[in-house]
């Protein structure tokens, strides 16, 4: 049999991928790992007590929108990264943004601040246990995601780990934040954001180990 034959034979009955297919599976994989993420912190971690007064805080909003908005732009790097050959383009600075702006808001509230309370904005609590219990609370998000990708073609594998993990990390301490009653931003900036990074390394370890092609 010819080369071009045998081409024609092994793809001749291919089908085209539908349009959104890759996103559909990384969002029904984190899904599931958002009820079960969810499950834990409600039965594990306990909402906080005062979540009515909460909700009407501006500061927790804060914490939501930076962890969502983190989560939403490295959910999209990943299903970029799912399929071979697309670049990520403009969203690799995109990416940076959540992180830059609270960063930004923490580094401020801290200038504003007497030198004396910088302890107690950037330690708060509970700095010895928030990345912890976001990396904790993440691990089922992050297997729905490494699950989805697994489905998919990635090639860019350890890249597409990251971007699974942290949009898991993301969503992870979009989660925690309804327990956790911290609110100074320097706290966010530094406690959620390693929380988010620890899922996100560990998600590029698992790329790199499970989503090779066999």
């Amino acid at each position: 049999m010819k080369t071009d034959d045998l081409i024609q034979s092994l793809s001749g009955d291919l089908k085209p991928t539908p349009r959104g297919a890759a996103a559909g599976r990384l969002a029904l994989g984190l899904g599931a790992g958002a009820v079960v993420s969810t499950a834990l912190m409600v039965f594990w971690l306990h909402p906080r007590a005062d979540l009515a007064y909460a909700l009407g805080t501006s500061m927790f909003w804060v914490k939501f929108f930076y962890a969502a908005l983190a989560a939403l732009l490295l959910s999209l790097a990943a299903s970029r990264l799912s399929r071979p050959g697309v670049r990520l383009g403009g969203l690799a600075v995109a990416i940076g943004l959540p992180f830059a702006l609270m960063g930004t808001m923490g580094a401020m509230r801290l200038a504003m601040a007497a030198r004396e309370t910088w302890h107690d904005l950037l330690m708060g609590h509970s700095a010895n246990v928030c990345p912890w219990n976001i990396l904790a609370i993440g691990l089922p998000l992050l297997a729905g995601a490494i699950w989805a990708l697994r489905g998919l073609a990635p090639t860019r594998l350890t890249a597409a780990g990251l971007a699974a993990g942290g949009a898991a990390g993301g969503l992870s301490a979009l989660i925690y934040g309804f327990h956790c009653p911290e609110t100074a931003a320097p706290f966010v900036a530094v406690w959620y954001t390693l929380g988010i990074a620890a899922v996100a390394l560990l998600g590029g370890l698992a790329g790199a180990r499970w989503l090779r092609w066999r």
